[in-house]
């Protein structure tokens, strides 16, 4: 029962991230891994949202009013607003945040990277030398640039780094 709850919301905000802006939230495939948790500093969040609370490693995020779970996280520095998606295989950044972000791409080298429920997806792969999550940082992480992304997404390639992630009513928990 709890597996059927659990691919019902991610369904949900896959969906979701689909619906508004008719970009997909789906690139390359899963991988899982396993971190221990580490000490968790404070991390700033989105104004919108209500505040994220931290205990024993974790960071524990609410549904924000769009029904996404929001969280700001820092690539080589930059601080970005990001939404936590699971069914993400990469960290999926904006053309602006990537630039803001200093990441070296070429938006006219942009070739189809993944097929979404609109179609092909145009984008570029990146590797992000440094992103900071909750106090924790991890290097080397998988991501991509896509063109007409509305929204930065925090994928498998660097959740599976931090550890754990579980759904407890309104509240998503970052391990």
């Amino acid at each position: 029962m709890g597996r059927l709850l659990f691919f019902v919301i991610a369904l949900s905000i896959i969906v979701g991230l689909l619906a508004p802006s008719g970009t997909p939230s789906r690139m390359f495939r899963h991988r899982a891994a396993h971190v221990a948790p580490a000490a968790a500093p404070s991390v700033p969040q989105p104004a919108s949202s209500p505040p994220v609370s931290f205990s024993a490693g974790e960071l524990s995020i609410p549904r924000g009013p769009t029904g996404h779970f929001e969280t700001e996280a820092s690539i080589n520095g930059q601080s970005l607003p990001f939404v936590v998606d699971t069914g993400a295989d990469v960290v999926a950044l904006t053309v602006n945040d990537a630039r803001k972000a200093g990441l070296f791409f070429d938006p006219s080298a942009f070739k189809v990277v993944a097929m979404g429920a609109s179609g092909p997806v145009k984008g570029q792969e990146v590797t992000l030398d440094r992103l900071e999550v909750n106090g924790r940082t991890i290097e080397h992480v998988r991501g991509a640039v896509l063109e007409g992304l509305g929204q930065n997404l925090l994928g498998q390639s660097a959740l599976a780094q931090l550890g754990g992630v579980e759904m407890k009513g309104d509240r998503m928990v970052l391990r």
